[in-house]
């Protein structure tokens, strides 16, 4: 199959209304192009370097980072994107993040990724970032974050009306329920005072999911948790469902979870339930002003998660970490590698443009 063909195929079933959107952006840009086709990506992939098995959260790029609040009510930096997530060799997530960093045509030395990656991965200590440790541009987003209150974000995300908040389904942010839909979402959320189709993410795009307004003013982000792309490639763990591989993950990897994490199972599907975090609270290569501090916030970020989820199910020891972390061998293949499929990004968005869906 050709590009095209193999993005139809790979769609298929989603919400046609959000998958048209999902569409219109993957032809705006090589970058949104990478972003939302991370099944192309592992599908092209041949002989990366060897590595030590890690958790990963598979669809690493500049963006899929950001700022949330954790379940103890402080904000982190830190990965946010998990619906991807597997077991993996590390040489995987860092092929596709360099990749992206390439796509993106940023001013930056992918070879420092990789440098400021190892080293933190050598020390064998995971940290995190938050107020104290935050700089530049994440330090920007996360005070961003902790001085919103909870009323700007619901005016935001809702209208008033008869003094009963409804949430605001004005096709940017979210579009208005299906039939059987409310009904659905009340049978699991006895205390939901509205919902809608929730637009957000790009990969993502047109698989099911809502924005839930719940009593005492949340707002929850409730979605569809579907295979891994990684588990065709390579063998899994077993989980009870998606949406409990993805929340044990992301646990495992972040410091701290954000607030109400959980898996939640509605009419035989599998969901993610998470306090809703808004697009304003991810990485914006538009609004960052210097790329260098940036990426080497998320190569540690991304050595830390490695660290920190060592040692289970199959995972490396940390000592295995330390010890790749202290190698050079494989760094110069990763880059290769890398290089490799950002020329192939361009041709195949080149060829998804040409044909005008």
């Amino acid at each position: 199959m050709n590009t095209v063909e193999r993005i139809l195929d790979f769609h298929k079933g989603r919400d046609p209304e959000r998958l048209a959107m999902k569409y219109k952006l993957l032809g705006t840009s090589p970058c949104a192009f990478f972003r939302g086709t991370a099944h192309l990506f592992y599908e092209d992939l041949v002989d990366p370097p060897p590595a030590p098995l890690v958790w990963v959260s598979g669809d690493a790029h500049i963006e899929n980072f950001g700022v949330y609040k954790g379940d103890n009510r402080l904000v982190y930096f830190d990965y946010n994107d998990f619906d991807e997530s597997a077991l993996a060799p590390a040489t995987w997530e860092l092929v596709r993040m360099l990749t992206g960093i390439l796509v993106a045509g940023v001013q930056a030395n992918p070879e420092f990724f990789l440098d400021d990656y190892a080293a933190e991965l050598a020390t064998g200590k995971s940290r995190w970032v938050e107020r104290a440790t935050s700089s530049g541009s994440v330090r920007k987003l996360v005070y961003s974050l902790k001085g919103r209150s909870r009323k700007a974000q619901l005016d935001h995300r809702t209208v008033l009306k008869k003094r009963s908040r409804e949430i605001r389904t004005d096709g940017r942010f979210a579009l208005p329920l299906q039939d059987g839909e409310l009904d659905l979402l009340k049978s699991r959320f006895s205390r939901l005072v509205s919902a809608g189709r929730r637009i957000a993410g790009n990969g993502s795009l047109g698989v099911s999911r809502f924005i839930i307004l719940v009593e005492d003013d949340y707002l929850l982000d409730l979605k569809e948790a579907r295979p891994s792309i990684l588990a065709t490639h390579h063998p899994q763990p077993e989980w009870p469902s998606e949406a409990h591989r993805i929340v044990e993950i992301q646990r495992r990897m972040q410091a701290i979870s954000p607030a109400f994490l959980h898996p939640v199972e509605l009419a035989g599907k599998s969901y993610v339930l998470r306090e809703l975090v808004p697009r304003e609270d991810r990485i914006r290569l538009e609004s960052v002003a210097a790329i260098g501090p940036l990426l080497r916030t998320e190569a540690s970020v991304m050595a830390w998660s490695q660290l920190r989820s060592g040692g289970r199910q199959g995972s490396a020891t940390i000592d295995d970490l330390i010890a790749f972390g202290k190698e050079h061998a494989w760094r110069k293949a990763v880059l290769e590698l890398a290089r490799h499929h950002a020329d192939l990004v361009v041709n195949q968005y080149e060829e998804f443009k040409a044909a005008g869906l």
